[in-house]
């Protein structure tokens, strides 16, 4: 893979990371997502089954879009050079 395409998925990939914990946080601090929390704790302690919240659900998958992105710009694909074969 060309490394210019490799350079506009990393690119890509850390904009979608960053957008993730944008959305998670916009949720987080909405009416549903204060909500959502009130009613998870109200249904473990009825229950005690673990729950997670739809905006850590956002936090995690931004933070590893990140953090996957950093090292792909970071290592880089690391290109497997042919050998030409002598005649």
């Amino acid at each position: 893979m060309p490394r210019f395409l490799q350079l506009l998925l990393a690119l890509a990939a850390l904009g979608a990371g960053l957008w993730l914990l944008y959305a998670g946080y916009g949720r987080e601090v909405s009416l549903a997502g204060k909500t959502e929390t009130g009613l998870t704790y109200l249904k473990t302690g009825i229950d005690g089954k673990t729950r997670v919240m739809t905006h850590h659900w956002h936090y995690g998958a931004g933070l590893l879009l990140i953090i996957g992105s950093i090292w792909w710009l970071a290592k880089g694909g690391g290109t497997v050079k042919t050998k030409r074969s002598r005649r």
